[in-house]
């Protein structure tokens, strides 16, 4: 049988309209390939109480068990007796993979879907009244706020099929669902990670650190937008020159520190370009308790973009917090970074390409989302986290610098956080120019081996946050 499947596309440009469509032909055609699968659904359980093992198992209606549910759950529980399961799913036609444990995740969307199995032990008075309802978002945010993070357990196969589809106003969440009430209910996800921020400091200092070389109209544009599209005032500009030539931009940086001489501060690098080891200089000069990382190739398109990045960054469990950045036509530039995939097998940006208008794979272009990594062309963290780690490793001039920041943070049990309310243009490398020929790509190459040698079994294992299931060579592909 042939289906015919209608979507519209906004007039986002024609590239990145014919891109979606064709995105959601191949999509058509793996809801086909995974009719196969529908035979194995619709089993039920021996018994109607729902327990297997010492677990109780939880659902809501139009959940069909896959055959071999119970065997792999006793098989995976049988050694750590975990306080909380969730298993991946079938929807909609489509093979649904899921990341580990991702508490914004969860804040932000029920990703652990409608099919869990909890130990009897947490099931109280309150589980059970959570488990009655159309969703089971509140169950899973309740249960896992209660267990400490080795307790939660993802078992990497679709066990189930939900059949119920939600709209997209549904318990998924949108795009323009509220920050702050995310911010508060990942602050009460997971004992052993979270922390209240402190309420006494709600706008702190953010010390925004930006390498130039020349470029004035650049770092105009940027500058400007956090002068004057930016809705949180309690910031400073540092300025971090490096080897500049023109006149012009000399004279930009006099008109600068004399309009504004409380707000921005022109520091002098006079060093071979080096990122990681400029931010550094800019960081020991910063005043702020936050520090934002910035290239001078963004602009803020979002008024509230630092003040959502700082409801993360304030928080003690957190590490870095990246944007959404987009190309000029309006594609995905950045939404987090997934490290041991790629063409290399050492980090890639998902959703790179991707019209912003486009939910991504499991809504995780418009969602709150747990990361490896995310870019330092717009990274804010605290000043003293970044300081407690040595900030950026200098080894690493221009390539890798962020990745290995964000994944030493993740080694001190921190969590790195993409965050789409805020949103920038990022004009990627059009002021540095690319790294593919002569001495530029021999320092790329020489760089990629320090990374791959420093985390080569972690990126062997596997990143938490991406599903073994999906393919290692494109993002979010079987």
């Amino acid at each position: 049988m042939i289906e015919h499947f209608f979507f519209i596309y906004k007039n986002n440009g024609l590239k990145p309209a014919i891109k979606a469509a064709l995105q959601d032909m191949s999509a058509g055609h793996l809801r086909r390939k995974h009719r196969a699968y529908y035979e194995k659904y619709g089993v039920s359980m021996d018994g109607s109480d729902g327990i297997i093992g010492d677990y109780c198992m939880v659902h809501t209606e139009g959940v069909k068990l896959h055959s071999a549910y119970r065997h792999e759950l006793l098989q995976a529980v049988s050694e750590s007796m975990p306080a909380f399961v969730y298993t991946d799913e079938l929807k909609g036609g489509y093979l649904l993979f899921k990341p580990d444990y991702a508490p914004d995740n969860l804040a932000a969307h029920n990703y652990m879907g409608n099919c869990v199995a909890v130990r009897r032990d947490m099931m109280d008075e309150n589980a059970w009244k959570l488990a009655n309802k159309d969703s089971l978002w509140e169950l899973n945010r309740y249960i896992c706020a209660k267990c400490r993070d080795k307790e939660i357990m993802h078992i990497s196969k679709a066990l189930y099929e939900d059949t119920h589809i939600e709209s997209r106003t549904g318990d998924v969440g949108t795009c323009t669902e509220e920050l702050t009430g995310n911010a508060d209910i990942a602050m009460n996800i997971g004992n052993s990670t979270n922390a209240v921020p402190d309420t006494d400091n709600q706008s702190p200092l953010i010390s925004v650190i930006i390498p130039n070389c020349d470029h004035v109209e650049d770092l105009r544009r940027c500058v400007e937008s956090l002068l004057y599209v930016n809705s949180y005032k309690n910031i400073e500009i540092l300025i971090v020159e490096n080897n500049s030539k023109s006149e012009d931009i000399f004279a930009y940086y006099n008109e600068l520190e004399k309009s504004l001489p409380d707000i921005i501060r022109i520091l002098h690098w006079d060093g071979d370009f080096n990122y990681s080891a400029i931010n550094n200089y800019g960081a020991g000069h910063a005043k702020g308790e936050l520090l934002l990382l910035l290239n001078n190739d963004t602009k803020i398109i979002e008024p509230d973009s630092l003040m959502s990045m700082a409801t993360y960054a304030m928080r003690e469990n957190t590490g870095a917090v990246g944007a959404c950045l987009l190309y000029g036509d309006k594609t995905i530039q950045h939404a987090g970074v997934i490290v041991g995939i790629g063409p290399d097998k050492t980090a890639v940006h998902p959703s790179q390409g991707v019209p912003f208008v486009e939910r991504g794979y499991r809504d995780s272009i418009h969602h709150v989302q747990n990361y490896s990594a995310v870019t330092a062309a717009c990274l804010m963290v605290r000043k003293s986290v970044y300081d407690s780690v040595g900030g950026l490793d200098e080894k690493l001039a221009v390539a890798y610098n962020d990745i290995d920041f964000c994944l030493r943070l993740r080694k001190q049990g921190l969590l790195n956080v993409y965050v789409p309310q805020a949103l920038l243009f990022h004009y990627e490398s059009k002021s540095r120019g690319r790294d593919d020929k002569g001495a530029n790509h021999e320092r790329f190459v020489k760089e990629a081996d320090i990374f791959k040698e420093r985390w080569k079994k972690l990126l062997e294992a596997g990143d938490p946050y991406y599903n073994p299931n999906l393919s290692k060579e494109v993002p979010w592909r079987l």
